[in-house]
């Protein structure tokens, strides 16, 4: 088609007073396909699988709640060693000295 006819087209198919950007937008709710439904899970049809997968659950379930009481002792465990550090000067040997020294008269 040449340039005049596709023109003649569009004059045709859109109403007068229209912007070229309201050609562009995108689609209403209504034009936008739905999503399929989701399958049914079959494997939950046994009674025993289900209770097996139960099981795992529970089973992850309270190794989620040790690692969590570990993660709190630990937590506990390093705020208990900031404070000792806070608290209790560091010994500074006497290399620890002289690189400090060196640190400031570099750093004036």
């Amino acid at each position: 088609m040449t340039k005049k006819a596709l023109q003649k087209e569009l004059l045709e198919k859109v109403k007068p007073g229209t912007k070229p950007s309201h050609l562009k937008r995108s689609k209403s709710d209504s034009d936008i396909p739905k999503a399929p439904p989701l399958p049914l899970n079959a494997s939950f049809t046994d009674p025993n699988q289900a209770l097996s997968t139960l099981e795992e659950l529970k089973k992850a379930t309270d190794l989620n709640a040790l690692l969590t009481d570990q993660l709190k002792a630990k937590q506990s465990e390093i705020e208990s060693l900031r404070q000792q550090l806070e608290t209790n000067p560091t010994n500074l040997t006497e290399l620890d000295h002289s690189l400090i020294s060196r640190h400031k008269s570099l750093k004036d």
